[in-house]
């Protein structure tokens, strides 16, 4: 399968960033994810790599992050110009079975789905690649 997509992950534990990681390759081949431990460097990634011009990508995002939660960082990623979020789809990763997280995450237009941890290479395959207008 050819992939044309960008990913980055950001979670605060390293070892799902790995975990994460191998799971897109299990699932897509040869694919390069960049990880981000701190949410701040994801965003200041975000910031400094994003064009017009730049391809479409994917973005595993962790809600339960010590210095700066996923919902904060989704306040931050906001203030991005359209044209920027227009080529990353969020999806949320977590743990929780909170129903006020998955109810929230519903609400939020820059977020195209919720999935729970671990992921499996299926999981991977059934994200909607197609759609990236928000």
């Amino acid at each position: 399968m050819k992939n044309h997509l960008n990913y980055i992950i950001v979670d605060d534990d390293p070892t799902n960033n790995m975990i994460c990681s191998m799971t897109l390759r299990k699932a897509l081949g040869k694919v390069e994810a960049k990880t981000f431990t701190e949410p701040e460097e994801g965003l200041e990634y975000i910031k400094n790599n994003f064009n017009i011009n730049s391809n479409h990508t994917i973005l595993f995002l962790d809600l339960n992050m010590p210095t700066l939660t996923g919902w904060q960082f989704l306040e931050q990623y906001e203030d991005f110009s359209e044209e920027v979020k227009m080529q990353i789809n969020i999806y949320l990763v977590s743990s929780s079975i909170d129903q006020r997280d998955w109810a929230k995450s519903r609400k939020n237009k820059y977020i195209k789905g919720f999935l729970v941890k671990p992921m499996y290479p299926e999981t991977i395959l059934s994200i909607d690649t197609l759609n990236f207008i928000v």
